[in-house]
């Protein structure tokens, strides 16, 4: 009985881990949306002061801020999300195939969507 019920929770378990690495794009911020994430960058909301901002209209191009390390020696240093979302962008940005603008009503951020 209970090899039973270890081996139905190792499947569960591994189930649930194959249905969320189908379902997302690796991308942590931005509740996922690639295109918002890749032209706003972090959310000015939750962090106002980000180390690293996209170029706009630019797939892939960044710029870091200069109030940060390490072009300001005596500048605010990296948080976590500044180098996770970094590492994000550096990996998922640049496989677009071309740079766009938002053609939609409002701005991107403001845009309804589902989960």
């Amino acid at each position: 009985m209970k090899t039973t019920i270890k081996i139905g929770l190792g499947a569960l378990i591994l189930l649930s881990l194959n249905a969320a690495a189908q379902s997302g794009n690796g991308l942590s911020y931005r509740a996922g949306d690639p295109f918002l994430f890749c032209t706003k960058g972090q959310d000015r909301n939750k962090n106002r002061t980000p180390c690293w901002i996209p170029m706009p209209n630019y797939v892939g191009q960044f710029m870091y801020m200069p109030y940060c390390k390490p072009i300001n020696p005596y500048g605010k240093s990296w948080t976590q999300d500044d180098i996770k979302s970094f590492q994000e962008y550096l990996t998922i940005c640049p496989q677009a195939e071309e740079s766009g603008r938002w053609r939609g009503e409002g701005r991107a951020e403001d845009s309804p969507f589902t989960h």
